[in-house]
């Protein structure tokens, strides 16, 4: 369980330094229906491996992995893992300023359903979750307007 300090410092921290997206995933299975799967991606890149590593340590390297990043493997980007931010992304999205609507999107994206056999989900809710890539997306590429 993440203090109320804890809390804080991670939404500030996703705030300044972190991607909080739904992403395309190209897929290598031929016999799927579609070329591409979606996910979340929530990480923080940081040329400070410490401040990582304690994060870390809050969350339990089950819940996160930490991989170096760059040109020349100079930065760290620490990734959550979607079993994680179901359970504690609502509790940080109410601190969260500038992405708190993509915080919005990626657990309201993480509470339907994720495949359904190899043909996955159906059409209707197919595209309800490339609805909600594509406003994160935007959100995403719409530096402007951060704090309206």
């Amino acid at each position: 369980m993440l203090s109320e300090l804890q809390i804080g410092y991670l939404a500030g921290i996703l705030d300044g330094e972190g991607q909080v997206s739904v992403v395309r995933q190209k897929r290598s299975d031929a016999k799927r229906k579609r070329a591409y799967g979606l996910r979340t991606e929530v990480r923080v890149t940081q040329r400070r491996r410490i401040l990582l590593s304690t994060i870390l340590d809050w969350t339990g390297s089950e819940n996160a992995t930490i991989t170096s990043t760059g040109l020349g493997g100079k930065f760290f980007q620490l990734r959550f893992k979607a079993q994680w931010l179901r359970d504690n992304l609502p509790i940080i999205a109410p601190h969260l300023i500038l992405k708190r609507r993509q915080a919005d999107i990626v657990i309201e994206f993480l509470g339907q359903p994720a495949r359904v056999g190899r043909n996955g989900v159906g059409d209707e809710a197919w595209n309800k979750r490339d609805a909600l890539r594509a406003e994160c997306h935007a959100l995403n590429a719409d530096r402007t307007n951060a704090l309206t």
